[in-house]
């Protein structure tokens, strides 16, 4: 802007010599000098306020280029946050491109363990079936071994069998025991009077005292006896009497109740065994 001013003095100074130049050649008299010096002035005014026109105009020109420098400046700065969004939109795009592919993924597998989960569904309810089928064999296999033989007679978890073919004792015994049991033992007055009931006949039982005499015991389990139930006056044999039945006529009483009588008498018996 400054090479502009200095251009302009030079013409304005080269057009003042020149005036002056014409003043000079045209009049000598001094009195004519003042016309050519008011023009001169007028001159200098006009250029003066050319040059303020100019200036102002610059520096509006001026204040222009530095809004738009400024303008541009924000422009670029919104083209460098529009850059930066778009790389961020397409990191975005990407991470929800591979979510996407994630997804479909994860949702193959899922149909996959679904898929599995039914046939083990299935396959457990087969199984349940068969287990099922399998315990109502083995429900009735247990009811089968829980019941007794035919014509054995079940009480208090044991089976009784009353056979009244009149037989020795060691008869009755091996007998018993051929048919998994033994002679019956009698544990307690619940099951005393229960045989009893049951009695249509004499019959022998486990208790004997062949080994020691007067040691009575049970042949099942070779136990001795905490409480009895003789006959009055049993047991009187002796020696010669060691197995016991349970005697009601022999024994001339009412009811029965239990008797010493020689091993070899023979007479029914009772079997029992656990269920």
């Amino acid at each position: 802007m400054l090479s502009w001013v200095y251009i302009l003095l030079v013409c304005y100074v080269t057009s003042s010599l020149a005036t002056e130049r014409n003043c000079s050649g045209e009049s000598s008299d001094k009195s004519t000098e003042s016309p050519c010096l008011w023009t001169m002035i007028k001159q200098l005014v006009s250029i003066e306020n050319r040059l303020n026109e100019f200036m102002n105009l610059s520096k509006h020109n001026h204040l222009a280029i530095n809004k738009v420098e400024e303008k541009l400046k924000k422009d670029e700065e919104i083209k460098t946050k529009v850059k930066s969004l778009e790389n961020c939109c397409k990191k975005q795009k990407a991470q929800i491109t591979s979510l996407v592919s994630s997804f479909g993924t994860q949702k193959r597998e899922c149909r996959s363990i679904q898929a599995k989960q039914t046939a083990m569904i299935s396959l457990l309810k087969g199984n349940q079936n068969k287990m099922m089928g399998m315990q109502l064999e083995i429900n009735k296999l247990k009811k089968k071994s829980f019941s007794c033989p035919d014509d054995w007679v079940s009480f208090s978890g044991h089976c009784y069998w009353f056979v009244y073919r009149k037989v020795t004792w060691n008869i009755a015994k091996n007998d018993c025991q051929q048919k998994g049991g033994y002679l019956a033992k009698v544990d307690s007055e619940t099951e005393n009077s229960w045989l009893i009931s049951k009695l249509q006949a004499e019959v022998w039982i486990g208790l004997n005292d062949i080994e020691t005499e007067g040691q009575w015991r049970w042949t099942s389990d070779n136990t001795g006896i905490s409480t009895s139930y003789w006959q009055y006056p049993e047991p009187n044999g002796e020696r010669t009497e060691n197995c016991v039945n349970f005697c009601k006529k022999t024994c001339q009483q009412k009811a029965y109740g239990w008797n010493d009588l020689p091993c070899d008498y023979p007479t029914g018996y009772v079997c029992e065994k656990h269920l």
